[in-house]
């Protein structure tokens, strides 16, 4: 999926449908996932450096061509931004580390550096320096793999007039 940070309020209820929760608790995590977006906008925002797996921008919602075309033009909107950078990386690099799964890093106010790992049943918090470097070091592998800015932006553009 395109990260909670970039994504519109329609792609982030999609990504909730079908699980077991309320129009309540849906409503609640989506309007939570928007306002983190602030940060984005702050007078000092954080870097925030996304690469993102080229499928996703060809991966429909559903079937609905309008919230994936919004998507990938918010995400085109994100890139401007002076904190954000995505890349992408192409679809045709075959096999990577991204593969297994998503995770960020973050470094923190005190210089400490954490890790928060998704999986399909819940979220860690990292910030044992092993684990911490190790995912440094596949980010690192990650990130080789990926396209420019200026490529990835090009790429998400194309991507998003393919959903008009």
């Amino acid at each position: 999926w395109v990260p909670g940070l970039l994504q519109t309020e329609a792609y982030a209820r999609a990504t909730l449908t079908g699980e077991a929760l309320t129009a309540a608790e849906i409503d609640e995590l989506v309007a939570s996932r928007l306002e983190r977006q602030a940060i984005l906008r702050r007078d000092r925002p954080p870097l925030v450096v996304a690469v993102i797996f080229e499928g996703v921008l060809h991966q429909s919602a559903y079937g609905d061509r309008e919230l994936m075309r919004e998507q990938l033009e918010h995400l085109v909107h994100c890139a401007a931004l002076p904190g954000v950078q995505i890349h992408v990386v192409p679809r045709d690099i075959g096999m990577y580390p991204g593969l297994g799964g998503g995770f960020i890093l973050a470094e923190l106010p005190t210089g400490e550096h954490v890790a928060h790992v998704d999986s399909q049943a819940s979220a860690q918090l990292l910030n044992e320096a092993a684990a911490v470097a190790t995912l440094s070091r596949r980010w690192e592998r990650i990130r080789g793999e990926a396209l420019s800015r200026t490529q990835s932006l090009d790429l998400i553009m194309e991507a998003a007039g393919s959903w008009t």
